[in-house]
């Protein structure tokens, strides 16, 4: 296993286009006043947002396009004669939500229904349970030659999941299997095409969420790969779904990629005494499903919210262009100064949403722009809080940075891919262009798909 070597970076110069010298950097969720225009937007905020429909409001286009090109420098960067070369460029859909007002709104923690596990089982467990595992904690069923096992039978479950057994064995090369287990697989995918024998398309999968989890969904976005077992191939496409309140999406996130909140995690100081945690993890709600040719492989949902009206007052959004303004200004600025994205996670596994300040290139591509829901706790609670509006700004990245090689303590220069979906590269208010530091809420949580802000 690769091991990341990190650095800590505190300073900042660039230059970007015509921009250069030394700017300030963002740390938190302030933004400094734009200009003295600000107080007279103040001013005529409630009729605007009265008179103004969310899309007249906030005039963005279709999409968003730009080419950044920048040389970036961090005091602790190793090579200070050459900066890191970095691009950014996006042609990506704006999604804004087709509704009259975004309002503020409450969000309470919520535990599974006891009808929504029932309808998994009706829906997909088609064959009969066939014994108790793992010490009574999981159920596990034969369904069309395949077997499934089945957590979310127990009081006040925060989280349930129906999964093929050995569906890891997808994702494993040839190379790396015993005979048995290609043996397995075989059968597996032979299984596979019997059961379903069909893709499942977007639609499909929505229909399933629809008859099986109340509330409104969407589809936030999906994605397909091949399968291949010796002459056969087969399509798995994994989809990710949002909930909508009054048709705004409560922004889907992949919490993994996102930096740990320290004080949702216990800790040891220097004179080995113990501290508990500061705060409760709470996760966003999250919503998957996989299918491989048309069956099932997965279904999970995690951390379910109540939510209920704050006011009725229609909120002020900014206009696209000046949330715009603030991303390309910042971006460049997050990138070099947010060291907890590029620490390794407490299992060892380097998730991070950007890359090593010692990357000697990067080429970063925005793939979607979208305006909904953020899920704030109320201050430290793990149970309560509020949804906001927030631009998040996703998109995917390609560096060569420094890294050590393969059972040895030399360097190389490798080559480092993050393209996920729901990765977002940077959070910014609707209501007053604050850039907003997502946080994941504690470490090895069950279902990727979550915030935690501690306060």
């Amino acid at each position: 296993m690769k091991k990341i070597k990190i650095f800590v970076g505190v300073f900042l110069c660039m230059n970007l286009f015509t921009i250069s010298g030394c700017d300030k950097v963002i740390h938190s969720a302030v933004v400094e006043e734009k200009d003295k225009t600000a107080a007279k937007k103040e001013e005529n905020k409630e009729k605007e947002t009265v008179q103004k429909t969310v899309t007249e409001q906030v005039q963005a286009p279709k999409t968003y396009q730009t080419t950044i090109q920048s040389d970036l420098r961090s005091a602790e960067r190793t090579d200070q004669e050459n900066p890191m070369k970095f691009t950014l460029t996006a042609d990506a859909p704006i999604e804004v939500p087709d509704v009259g007002a975004i309002c503020l709104k409450n969000v309470k923690k919520m535990t599974i229904s006891e009808e929504e596990p029932q309808k998994v089982l009706d829906t997909f467990a088609k064959g009969q349970l066939l014994k108790q595992d793992y010490d009574g904690l999981a159920e596990t069923y034969e369904v069309d030659g395949l077997t499934y096992q089945y957590t979310g039978t127990f009081p006040d479950l925060e989280a349930f999941s129906f999964w093929e057994k050995y569906a890891a064995f997808d994702d494993v090369n040839e190379e790396n299997m015993s005979q048995d287990e290609k043996k397995q697989r075989a059968e597996r995918f032979q299984n596979y095409i019997k059961a379903g024998n069909q893709n499942m398309t977007d639609d499909g999968a929505e229909n399933y969420v629809k008859d099986i989890v109340s509330g409104e969904w969407h589809l936030f976005d999906s994605a397909s790969k091949e399968l291949t077992e010796e002459n056969c191939t087969l399509e798995k496409t994994s989809f990710f779904f949002e909930r909508m309140v009054d048709g705004v999406p409560v922004n889907y996130i992949r919490n993994s990629y996102l930096p740990y909140d320290e004080l949702s995690r216990p800790w040891i100081d220097e004179d080995d005494n113990f501290h508990e945690a500061q705060c409760d993890v709470w996760d966003n709600e999250s919503l998957t499903m996989i299918f491989c040719s048309g069956t099932l492989q997965s279904f999970q949902h995690s951390d379910p919210i109540e939510v209920s009206d704050a006011s009725d007052e229609a909120l002020f959004l900014l206009p696209f262009d000046e949330i715009k303004d603030i991303f390309e200004k910042t971006i460049t600025m997050q990138i070099m100064t947010e060291q907890e994205n590029r620490l390794p996670a407490v299992d060892g596994i380097s998730f991070t949403r950007y890359p090593s300040i010692d990357a000697q290139t990067v080429e970063m591509t925005i793939t979607k722009v979208q305006l909904g829901y953020m899920r704030v706790r109320n201050g430290s609670s793990s149970t309560e809080g509020s949804l906001i509006p927030v631009w998040d700004f996703y998109g995917t990245w390609n560096s060569q940075e420094p890294a050590y090689a393969d059972g040895g303590d030399e360097m190389v220069i490798d080559s480092v891919t993050m393209d996920r979906i729901g990765v977002p590269l940077l959070t910014i208010d609707a209501r007053d262009g604050s850039v907003v530091q997502r946080v994941q809420s504690g470490p090895s949580t069950t279902f990727p798909g979550g915030i935690g802000e501690c306060e």
